[in-house]
């Protein structure tokens, strides 16, 4: 919360005028409940259940049982032109583009892999 200034830097003053509070990013954090960290939870096992089940060894990291994943799920936009792109939009980056959400896996001997696009 305190690294929020950071963020209020540069053009932020165009995109949220007035006044914003200090305490509004530690009310909304507030906001989420146990509840939601079980969802969050519940979702990243699906995922690394997924990810393993469609790379044979990937937990092992190539170096038995004990081996180590690092697994990074990224978001994206790719611009597009023109009016026949279907599922293309404008998003909270003003780009008329696709929103693409990435998953790359890769262990401590191998370099990042593309897992998952969508």
């Amino acid at each position: 919360i305190d690294d929020l200034d950071l963020l209020r830097s540069g053009g932020m003053a165009r995109v949220v005028p007035g006044v914003r509070a200090p305490s509004t990013l530690g009310t909304f954090l507030r906001s989420f409940t146990h509840g939601h960290v079980q969802q969050v939870d519940k979702i990243s096992a699906a995922l690394l259940a997924g990810l393993a089940g469609q790379v044979p060894g990937l937990l092992a990291g190539g170096r038995g049982a004990g081996g180590m994943v690092f697994i990074d799920v990224d978001d994206t936009i790719r611009a597009v032109h023109g009016y026949a792109k279907q599922g293309a939009g404008f998003g909270y980056s003003r780009v008329r583009g696709l929103n693409v959400q990435l998953a790359t896996a890769s262990t401590p001997t191998c370099a990042p892999v593309v897992v998952r696009a969508r």
